[in-house]
């Protein structure tokens, strides 16, 4: 007891000598950092807003080229749905017209960015088919400012325990080497013995967190299927095994037939559990180093990597096929889906991710074409 007076007293009057220089030292790491975190916000926004005119971009290419001004019309209004967008401006050459959804779109500006539309065609050649201009909303330093109010709260606490120099060795040490693994987002591992229990307990904390924020971030919340970005990293190292082993692989695009009618009967519910028993039953279907992955909707991948020279994948494809064709029960009424399957070899049809879902759409929709 006596001794934790004393410890309380010590810090007091510590605490009472560097209370002004800490103040003044926040209130300077507070406009530091809130210009840092609006420099970083900006180049990060930057980087976000040039992603989204290159994807918007990609979508309006061929339904311009078709004069499919209808489509035009759904994906300039998708943008607007954006919670970043402001106005969207598409120019369209084909039809002699200008599409506009959002706000009123300014003159100039660094919120509003443009690109140029190109058709590419099967001999090479490049044509222009209209030019596409988003509008995005400011970002104030303002703002950047309020939302990082709670952190830098945190930077004040981790001022004060820095300058309790005495307190350092048992505290903040371990705080310091729990922190760098936060800016990186990389996990604690190992866990130093020697600290106190309390922070080996948040060091756990924090790396079960990292492993489920990982896990949430690769994998579809409804299925429990990789997601776009797990099967852009697994296609990835499949093409680099398969170019340094000269070894090949498979990438199959299935789209799900008569999946919309369920939806508009059924309702989502029954929509969802399809969905699930799909996955489930494509899992089921392949190795277990293949990659099974949902990329949104009713379309799925499936990646089989290091696959023999006498793999015929024809065996696969209509596995699936008579898998999927088994109806579903769901609430006692039998659900029916089949499946359109377009298959791309590596490296045969592609050394690239965007390559080989590219071929394999192209084949999947050859496929339907053809079973009509």
């Amino acid at each position: 007891m006596l001794r934790l007076l004393s410890t309380t007293r010590l810090h007091a009057r510590f605490m009472l000598q560097l209370l002004p220089l800490l103040v003044l030292a926040f209130v300077l790491a507070a406009l530091f950092t809130a210009w840092v975190t609006h420099r970083s916000q900006l180049a990060q926004a930057h980087m976000q807003r040039v992603q989204t005119l290159t994807v918007f971009g990609a979508a309006l290419v061929k339904p311009l080229w078709d004069c499919d001004g209808t489509t035009v019309h759904a994906v300039v209004q998708a943008m607007t749905e954006q919670p970043s967008v402001l106005a969207v401006q598409v120019r369209d050459l084909c039809n002699a017209t200008t599409w506009r959804a959002g706000q009123e779109m300014p003159d100039s500006g660094p919120d509003l960015l443009h690109t140029p539309l190109l058709h590419h065609d099967e001999q090479g050649g490049s044509h222009h088919v209209g030019t596409l201009g988003i509008a995005f909303h400011p970002l104030s330093i303002t703002s950047t400012a309020e939302h990082g109010f709670d952190r830098q709260l945190v930077v004040f606490a981790s001022m004060l325990a820095g300058a309790a120099w005495a307190f350092g060795r048992i505290i903040g040490v371990p705080l310091e080497q729990l922190r760098k693994a936060m800016r990186v987002h990389a996990e604690l591992d190992p866990i130093p013995t020697h600290w106190a229990e309390e922070l080996r307990e948040i060091a756990q904390a924090y790396n079960t967190q990292v492993q489920e924020l990982r896990h949430q971030a690769r994998h579809d919340g409804l299925t429990g299927l990789g997601n776009r970005i797990l099967l852009e990293e697994q296609m990835q190292q499949a093409l680099h095994r398969a170019a340094r082993a000269q070894t090949r692989g498979y990438v199959l695009l299935l789209d799900l037939n008569h999946f919309k009618p369920i939806n508009d009967t059924y309702g989502h519910a029954a929509g969802d559990a399809v969905l699930q028993t799909v996955a489930q039953r494509l899992q089921a279907c392949v190795r277990g180093t293949d990659t099974v992955a949902r990329l949104g909707g009713d379309e799925f991948v499936i990646l089989t990597a290091d696959t023999p020279a006498e793999t015929d994948i024809s065996v696969l494809v209509e596995r699936i096929h008579r898998t999927l064709a088994q109806p579903i029960d769901w609430q006692g009424q039998l659900l029916h889906v089949g499946t359109s399957i377009g298959v791309a070899q590596f490296p045969r049809d592609g050394n690239s991710s965007a390559a080989l879902l590219a071929h394999a759409d192209a084949a999947m929709y050859a496929h339907k074409e053809k079973a009509r």
